[in-house]
């Protein structure tokens, strides 16, 4: 049994090879591509996704189709996966659409000097979870989401 999630990593890349940045959000998907990611959506524990994303995507992360949330359901899990997201700062809005849309468990990974801004912030509608080391180590983060079950991701 693998020591951490099965881990899929979905981006989009412009022709010219930028991942983003802080103009305007350009659409770099088309229809096929957005059932695509919800179906692996739906195939998932948990979502993660930066900080930055947050703040500037506003993403909801949910299953868009209601045959995949039925079939997630009947399976006995959430209509949409476990959101997760990273954060050095913890400076994230709590009325976000990460926060704010899903039934799901929203976890919140921050280090040790940021616990208490993060719970100030963000307790009422998150898990506030310690890495307890200086900097925020991805591996350290997989390890513990598999302890919570999460198999894939």
């Amino acid at each position: 049994m693998p020591e951490r999630p099965y881990t899929l990593l979905s981006c989009s890349v412009s022709l010219d090879g930028y991942l983003g940045d802080q103009t305007p959000r350009l659409a770099l998907s088309n229809d096929a591509d957005f059932d695509r990611v919800d179906e692996v959506r739906a195939w998932s524990d948990a979502i993660m996704v930066g900080a930055v994303t947050v703040r500037t995507d506003n993403p909801r992360l949910l299953v868009r189709s209601q045959a995949r949330r039925d079939w997630r359901t009947a399976r006995g899990l959430t209509a949409s996966p476990m959101k997760i997201t990273v954060t050095e700062r913890a400076d994230l809005d709590a009325q976000s659409n990460f926060f704010t849309t899903g039934e799901v468990e929203k976890l919140v990974y921050t280090s040790t000097a940021r616990v208490r801004d993060a719970r100030a912030r963000l307790g009422p509608v998150a898990t506030i979870v310690i890495v307890v080391c200086g900097a925020l180590v991805l591996g350290l983060i997989a390890w513990a989401l598999k302890r919570r079950r999460v198999a894939q991701m």
